[in-house]
């Protein structure tokens, strides 16, 4: 769950960034710090990106920023940046202010926090009121809040 894999640390309020390249190094710099991930994991999602595009970016305003478990994943854990002006990652892509970082180190440890997220991700409100928050501490709370409704609707 999120509670589990995001530390408030983790959570990130920046006026802009420079370009979509920014983006990816400052949403990825709270895992590296923290050790979940190896710096060349930045440099493997930007060479990705450059090969297929921005696949990562799933819908206006959201980003799920990440990459393969071999290409520098230490341990599982998330990181949240919001950017107050939006990014574009290409031409064609949504503009982006919520950048989700994830750490994964297989393909299954993560569901129930990718569970978790994309009931955030089909709410216009919630996403608005994340990328909207005043301090990281507001968003860190409606994540966790997020996740509490989404047991409750679960059970």
């Amino acid at each position: 769950m999120i509670s589990e894999m995001l530390k408030r640390e983790n959570v990130i309020i920046l006026d802009r960034v420079k370009d979509w390249k920014q983006a990816i190094y400052v949403s990825l710099e709270p895992l590296v710090r923290g050790g979940y991930v190896e710096s060349r994991y930045a440099e493997e999602i930007i060479r990705s990106t450059e090969e297929i595009g921005p696949y990562y970016v799933l819908t206006e305003d959201i980003a799920l920023i990440h990459g393969r478990p071999e290409q520098g994943v230490i341990k599982k854990q998330l990181a949240v940046t919001v950017v107050r002006e939006p990014v574009q990652f290409s031409e064609d892509s949504f503009p982006v202010r919520l950048l989700i970082a994830l750490a994964a180190t297989d393909a299954n440890s993560h569901l129930d926090v990718m569970q978790v997220l994309a009931a955030i991700f089909l709410d216009e409100s919630k996403i608005r009121e994340i990328a909207e928050a005043e301090s990281e501490e507001k968003i860190y709370n409606l994540l966790l809040t997020a996740e509490k409704e989404r047991r409750k609707e679960v059970c």
